[in-house]
């Protein structure tokens, strides 16, 4: 585990979010005002990790100095139960025989043939590490595809490629 840089506390409402990065992961968010966020980018980059300011959604109000730790970063302390990985929802376990993190729906805000849910999986006593569950129901039925992390890895990439050369092609060629 890292040890995240403590960001200065103003209290001023925050206007930007900072993602921290460490290698692929996602550790944490600082929130700051326009006054620190240099700083705070500053020391994060020089403790090794990768500062990314983006932009705040209007509907969140955080004060500056907020660091929010995602529980499935690197950065996250060690759960309470050992025989739990971080990112497990520790319900069910034992019934379903593996650890599952909350399932994410893949909702895209309009009406789809089928519904999507994805997770990590992992056996219960298993000494591979986590997969990617990837379950589609429609109706009654529901079928899962488990990646592994490389190949999830590698299907995101494959989908930005997709995607890129689905938005260069015009109207007309896409309706063939």
């Amino acid at each position: 585990m890292r040890t995240l840089p403590t960001p200065p506390v103003c209290g001023e409402p925050a206007t930007v979010r900072i993602e921290l990065y460490t290698a692929d992961s996602l550790d944490a968010c600082a929130y700051t005002c326009p006054a620190h966020t240099i700083h705070v980018t500053a020391v994060a980059t020089k403790a090794g990790m990768n500062a990314q300011p983006v932009g705040m959604a209007p509907d969140v109000e955080r004060p500056c100095g907020y660091v929010h730790v995602f529980p499935t970063g690197t950065l996250a302390t060690e759960p309470a139960d050992p025989s739990h990985p971080r990112w497990c929802d520790r319900g069910g376990c034992d019934h379903r025989g593996r650890h599952r993190s909350p399932n994410l729906i893949l909702d895209t805000n309009r009406p789809e043939s089928s519904i999507v849910e994805m997770a990590l999986v992992q056996a219960l006593h298993s000494a591979t590490g986590p997969m990617v569950s990837l379950t589609s129901m429609e109706g009654d039925a529901a079928a899962e595809l488990r990646l592994s992390l490389g190949q999830a890895r590698v299907l995101r990439y494959r989908l930005v490629n997709l995607f890129g050369m689905a938005m260069t092609t015009s109207n007309d060629e896409r309706r063939t």
